[in-house]
């Protein structure tokens, strides 16, 4: 509810007057000065507040102006954050696809030998290979076994179980005994313990 203090000074001032000139004794008329004096205090403790209430409003109003500035900055530093991150998962992307097909080489070299120390004769070698729907990461077919790598950047134990999962589906389509690899960088005594549990050969690079 708004105050119109001129019209309260108005009323004020009317009532002060004929309070004053209808007082008929001392008394009277001190009391009608004392109304007055209230009055006159009333008057400027409302242009006070009043003052102070604009100040506020004209602080709200900054606030609220800045608020809405910090929002447009904290939005844009979000879809930079999340450029960033995005740019960021890319490049993890392109590392570990480069170090995946560089890991399959060392494999090949290294298994290569392997085979050939066992009197082997090597058929074929496909890289990103297809058995049964599954996607094998390095295939090696010899004349006696079939070869199957999974090769992880920083290997974990479901690696384990995937290889193994991957030589059984590539036994059963090449009709041969089939070796199971897991190859990485990163692989934990714990994971190279389950593997060796799960039959599983383990390449440290």
């Amino acid at each position: 509810m708004s105050v119109d203090l001129k019209t309260l000074e108005e009323v004020v001032e009317r009532a002060v007057k004929k309070a004053l000139a209808e007082a008929r004794s001392y008394e009277m008329k001190a009391v009608a000065e004392a109304l007055k004096a209230l009055a006159d205090y009333t008057k400027a403790g409302f242009t006070q507040v009043t003052t102070e209430l604009g100040e506020l409003k004209t602080q709200v109003a900054d606030l609220k102006t800045r608020v809405s500035a910090l929002e447009t900055r904290t939005a844009s530093l979000e879809n930079r954050v999340s450029s960033l991150e995005k740019r960021v998962s890319n490049v993890e992307d392109s590392v570990d696809s480069l170090t995946e097909a560089t890991l399959s080489r060392y494999v090949w070299e290294d298994l290569r030998e392997e085979v050939r120390a066992r009197g082997e004769v090597v058929l074929s070698r496909r890289r990103n290979a297809r058995v049964d729907g599954l996607d094998i990461d390095l295939l090696v077919e010899t004349d006696r076994s079939v070869y199957v790598v999974e090769v992880k950047t920083r290997a974990r134990r479901r690696d384990v179980d995937a290889v193994a999962r991957k030589a059984e589906a590539a036994r059963g389509a090449y009709g041969k005994p089939a070796v199971a690899i897991l190859a990485g960088v990163r692989i934990g005594d714990d994971v190279e313990k389950y593997a060796k549990g799960k039959g599983v050969l383990v390449y440290r690079y």
